[in-house]
């Protein structure tokens, strides 16, 4: 049976892998030229959160650079580190793997059922058994083989037509076995769930309704942000118009402009909030030129 509308989120877990992999790949027959500093990394740092982190950090650039230059540029990088020749040929394994994995078949969402997600989690993880040793499937994708387990489950309960209080219990009892870090990101990710079920209902939720949910300093907390975020699209809302106007300057310099557009910032914005306004601007200026 196809799944549901509601279900589309959640399925996309599954297939995002290959999805991922298949544009990543089919980029690689059109390589830019060399641009040791790419646009989509200007202020950043190499992520070293694990070797997974690592490797998706490099080629996330794929499309702005070559692979040839990724490989280049991750040597480098490789090469400041204690441990780098054991990373490098793992990230040569990590290449390979997504290579393979972009030539699995790519679902449309029309076909997507229960039954074509777990054959595809499991042509995924026989990818990696292929590719990686026991130890190196652990590292690097225990967290993202669970979260598909946990999808897949979910999809499974949801289709059963159980009553809403056993599909619950049985939910709880698959978190339950989870280890205690991960049941509280499902825990976390339930209550964002309820909060915006409450949000989105034509009246808006009462202030005892989200303490109920989260407690009364959570819910001061949340009540306090979205003040704030609404004073902050307010003003930027303003600021915008004013810009467009100094942009239509043409008398002005390229370095007039820029300074005038700083002067601008700074008298809507604190000094805290102006990185955010650069890159909103920067999303407005891709928008436009689009």
């Amino acid at each position: 049976m196809l799944i549901h509308l509601s279900h589309l989120k959640v399925a996309t877990v599954l297939a995002a892998g290959v999805l991922f992999a298949a544009t990543v790949y089919l980029l690689e027959g059109k390589p830019s030229p060399s641009t040791p500093n790419v646009q989509s990394q200007q202020g950043t740092q190499v992520d070293i959160a694990s070797d997974r982190d690592t490797f998706e950090y490099f080629l996330s650039t794929l499309g702005e650079r070559s692979l040839d230059d990724i490989q280049v540029q991750y040597a480098r990088f490789a090469n400041t580190l204690s441990f780098g020749e054991q990373q490098q040929a793992l990230f040569e394994k990590y290449q390979n793997y997504r290579q393979a994995l972009g030539e699995l078949p790519t679902p449309s969402y029309e076909e997507i059922n229960v039954d074509l997600l777990t054959t595809l989690h499991r042509q995924m993880k026989a990818l990696q058994a292929a590719h990686f040793t026991e130890d190196e499937q652990q590292r690097l994708f225990y967290e993202e083989n669970l979260t598909r387990e946990m999808a897949i489950r979910k999809l499974e309960l949801d289709d059963s037509g159980l009553d809403p209080e056993s599909k619950q219990a049985l939910w709880q009892a698959e978190l339950d076995r989870l280890p205690p870090n991960t049941k509280e990101s499902y825990r976390n990710a339930a209550l964002i769930n309820h909060l915006n079920t409450l949000k989105n209902r034509e009246e808006p939720a009462s202030h005892s309704q989200v303490v109920a949910l989260i407690g009364e300093e959570a819910a001061l907390r949340l009540q306090a942000y979205e003040q704030e975020e609404a004073a902050f699209q307010q003003g930027y809302s303003s600021y915008l118009i004013e810009r467009e106007t100094l942009l239509g300057q043409d008398h002005l310099t390229e370095h007039e402009r820029e300074d005038a557009l700083q002067t601008l910032r700074k008298s809507y914005f604190g000094e805290d909030q102006h990185r955010r306004v650069e890159a909103l601007d920067a999303m407005q200026l891709t928008q436009t030129k689009s």
